[in-house]
C-alpha cells in the first residue's frame, strides 16, 4: 500500500503556521521568533518530515535516482556489488548516487536523510555496524523504497539480497575436512553485524556436525596492514590450528602476508580459505588463494531489481534474492602431513 508523503503543508497545519512560516523555519531564517521556530520543528520531527529538493520540477516528473549506501571503500567487494547494481538500473534510465556509511549509522542516518531530501526514488542499504531496526522501520513507514543487502537488520522488515553465509562457510569445512584437517580457526572482522553472526553461528555448527575441534576465532581490522598480524595470532594458538577460514578475501589476503613474514608456506604449513573471490584474487602469482565465491555483481543486479518491483509496486510482498556460493580451490588449502 502507497504512503503519502508529509508534506510542508502538513506540517505548518499541525504546527498552527502558514505555510511560508514552515518554510522559513526549514530554510534556516532569522524573520521567525524562536517559541515558533521551536513549535515548528517539534512537529517537523514528529511527522519525520523531510524536506524535497525536487519539488520545483514539473508535476509528475520523477529523479530517476536511487541511493546506494556502502560500508566503506576499502573492500572491492562493493565496487563489484555496485557494478551490479548499475548495470541492471541503467537498462531502465536510473543513475545511482553512491555514499559510504563507514560503519557508522550516525553518518548513515544522515546520509539517508540526504539522500530522502534529494528526493531518491529508492534506497539500498548495506546496513552499517549498529544499525538498529527502527532506522528500517521508520523509512518502510515514510514510504521509502528500500532493500537491504548482504547485511540486514531484520529480513521481515523489508526487501532483501544477499548470499547463503551458511552454505558458503559449510563449504569451507567440508573442504578442510576433505583434505583431513581436524583443528580450524575462523579469522574474523570485529563487530555485530549478521554476516559475522551468520558465518560464525555455520562454522561452529558444522565443526560439530563433522566432528572437528573449533581450534579459536579470532578479530582482526579490515586493514592491509593490519590483518597480517592475524598469522603470529593463529600460531600462538594452542593446540595450533592446521587451517583457517576467514571473513573474506581482504583478511585472507593479510593472513596470507603474515605467514610469509614467519617464514610459513600457505597451504603446507596453514591451509587457508577466504570469501568473496574478488577480481584480484586469480591475478596473483601462487599460492593462489582457495576461496568461495560470492558473486557481488549478481547481488547488486537482485538487489536492485527487488528495488525496480518496490518501486513500481509499493504494496508487494516482501521478497528475498539468495545468491548460492561457489567454493574455488587453489592452491592454499593442501592435505595434513
Amino acid at each position: 500500500m502507497a504512503v503519502k508523503r508529509t508534506t510542508l503543508m502538513d506540517v505548518a497545519r499541525a504546527a498552527g503556521v502558514s505555510r511560508a512560516t514552515a518554510s522559513l523555519v526549514i530554510r534556516g531564517s532569522d524573520l521567525v521568533a524562536d517559541k515558533t521556530r521551536e513549535k515548528v520543528e517539534k512537529v517537523i520531527a514528529e511527522l519525520d518530515y523531510v524536506p524535497n529538493s525536487g519539488a520545483a520540477r514539473l508535476r509528475g516528473q520523477k529523479s530517476r535516482t536511487v541511493g546506494v549506501i556502502i560500508p566503506n571503500l576499502v573492500n572491492s567487494f562493493f565496487s563489484e556489488f555496485v557494478e551490479g547494481i548499475e548495470a541492471e538500473l541503467d537498462e531502465q534510465g536510473y543513475q545511482v548516487m553512491l555514499a559510504s556509511s563507514r560503519d557508522d549509522p550516525e553518518r548513515q542516518s544522515g546520509l539517508l536523510r540526504r539522500l530522502r531530501e534529494h528526493d531518491a526514488e529508492g534506497i539500498i542499504l548495506f546496513p552499517a555496524e549498529g544499525t538498529e531496526p527502527d532506522t528500517i522501520e521508520k523509512l518502510v513507514a515514510a514510504g521509502v523504497p528500500l532493500v537491504q543487502a548482504m547485511r540486514h537488520v531484520g529480513r521481515d522488515l523489508s526487501d532483501f539480497a544477499g548470499s547463503d553465509h551458511g552454505l558458503a562457510v559449510r563449504l569451507s569445512v567440508r573442504h578442510l575436512r576433505d583434505l583431513g584437517h581436524r583443528r580450524i580457526s575462523f579469522v574474523s572482522l570485529a563487530g555485530k553485524v549478521s554476516t559475522r553472526e551468520e558465518r560464525l553461528g555455520a562454522f561452529e555448527e558444522e565443526l560439530r556436525a563433522q566432528g572437528l575441534v573449533n581450534a579459536g576465532v579470532i578479530d582482526v581490522p579490515l586493514e592491509w596492514d593490519g590483518s597480517p598480524q592475524s598469522a603470529a595470532m593463529l600460531m600462538a594458538l594452542e593446540p595450533r590450528p592446521t587451517a583457517a577460514i576467514c571473513f573474506n578475501d581482504i583478511l585472507a589476503s593479510g593472513l596470507l602476508r603474515g605467514l610469509f613474514d614467519l617464514g610459513l608456506m600457505p597451504g603446507r604449513d596453514l591451509s587457508v580459505v577466504g570469501h568473496d573471490n574478488l577480481s584480484f584474487i586469480d591475478l596473483g602469482a601462487p599460492p593462489r588463494l582457495t576461496t568461495v565465491q560470492v558473486f557481488p555483481r549478481q547481488i547488486g543486479a537482485a538487489s536492485a531489481k527487488l528495488l525496480l518491483r518496490r518501486i513500481k509496486d509499493p504494496g508487494a510482498e516482501l521478497k528475498s534474492e539468495i545468491v548460492t556460493p561457489r567454493l574455488r580451490v587453489r592452491d592454499t588449502t593442501g592435505p595434513v602431513d
